[in-house]
């Protein structure tokens, strides 16, 4: 065989191994035992799909992988501890983990930007080092053993779209230094609850500017001093909160719910002048006095309060686009309200010393019924669904 021909055939060889090396790299990969992954193992870039389900593998690691285009899915491995990414930089595809239950360290510490990342059930989940990553689509990590001793996958966030944080029992501190921007939804609830012997989490966001959909259950502590601005729905429901200071907020899109929050004594909305749905407070026991909104003026639902009131205050509201529903269960003067009542345009309702949440006649009938009452009870039962649905997805 010549020279030439001699180059020539190595040059096809190379050029149809390297064809084979593109192909498995973004091809379907399903993983059964720790063999199944020397096909791709040198794979730098890998834009298929990789399954690793019902293994018995105690470790997946990837050291060549440095861009991930497609997905990576870790399901139901009862022996795995240890799942590595160092090499991986940057991915536009999606890393989902679920029911790992033995899995302690989940490691990608050069990761900078993902496209999604889901972390469910792994309860002995202890090291996510993760500190690197700035942007992402999706962001969920739910009931995972995590705690406060370690980094944390948050810690460099800068902008997301969705960010769910629910159900780490042991998790006390969730703080999000760099956090400035979440344009779908955001949910932390369940966190901190220590098997049913803790409160709750504390949440800091001191950089947050702006969030779209949010739901908060759970908090004993909030700090947010620079949000100004929640384009859609603001939930604080079930809390241990003993106080809400949003100081710069101006704007909510939509309803702005403040419910269930036992030991709340306090809100302030110093700078809130518009809310686009319903304003819903009810059911916060010590929560006897509501001044906390001196520059709101409009609200383009329902105005909706029910509790143990001694004091409203709202000296701005000029406008109430559906309608008034105040009922305190203790002795309130509702003349307090009467400018508000003025400005209200659908029905209006304030009653004292009222033993129920459904308001009546003195005869003890109903004061409202069919339709009318859309205007206001229905109000504080979809606003509840809708949060506990936020909280359970």
């Amino acid at each position: 065989m010549t020279r030439f021909a001699t180059s020539l055939l190595l040059l096809v060889t190379a050029a149809i191994t390297a064809n084979a090396q593109q192909d498995v790299c973004s091809s379907q990969v399903m993983v059964n035992s720790e063999g199944d992954l020397a096909p791709i193992a040198s794979c730098s870039s890998f834009s298929g799909s990789l399954t690793v389900a019902g293994t018995s593998m105690t470790a997946l690691t990837l050291p060549a992988l440095q861009s991930l285009t497609g997905s990576i899915k870790v399901t139901s491995n009862p022996l795995l501890t240890t799942f590595s990414l160092d090499g991986l930089q940057n991915s536009t595809g999606s890393i989902t983990l679920y029911n790992n239950t033995a899995i302690s360290s989940i490691l990608a510490p050069n990761l900078k930007t993902i496209s999604s990342l889901e972390i469910v059930t792994a309860p002995k989940l202890k090291l996510l080092s993760l500190a690197n990553i700035q942007t992402l689509d999706s962001l969920k990590v739910e009931d995972t053993g995590l705690d406060n001793s370690g980094p944390l996958p948050w810690s460099s966030l800068k902008q997301a779209t969705d960010i769910g944080v629910s159900n780490n029992q042991f998790l006390k501190t969730i703080d999000m230094p760099s956090l400035t921007s979440v344009s779908g939804r955001f949910v932390v609830a369940g966190n901190g609850l220590m098997e049913g012997q803790g409160k709750g989490s504390s949440l800091l966001l001191s950089n947050l500017a702006s969030l779209s959909n949010c739901t908060l259950r759970h908090l004993t502590d909030l700090k947010a001093p620079s949000l100004a601005m929640v384009g859609a729905s603001l939930s604080f429901d079930e809390t241990n909160l003993m106080q809400i200071d949003v100081p710069k907020l101006t704007s909510v899109g939509q309803t702005l719910s403040i419910v269930s929050n036992n030991l709340l004594s306090n809100t302030s909305f110093g700078e809130l002048t518009t809310i686009g749905g319903a304003l819903l407070i009810a059911n916060n026991t010590e929560l006897t006095t509501v001044d906390g909104f001196p520059k709101l003026k409009n609200i383009s639902g329902v105005l909706n309060i029910r509790g143990a009131f001694t004091n409203i205050t709202l000296p701005s509201v000029s406008t109430v686009q559906g309608g008034m529903s105040v009922l305190s269960s203790a002795e309130f003067d509702c003349s307090t309200l009467s400018k508000v009542k003025a400005n209200a345009h659908g029905k209006t309702v304030c009653q004292a010393k009222v033993k129920s949440a459904k308001p009546t006649n003195n005869d003890g009938s109903s004061l409202e019924s069919g339709a009318e009452m859309t205007a206001t009870i229905t109000v504080w039962g979809a606003v509840a669904v809708l949060s506990s649905l936020l909280y359970i997805l």
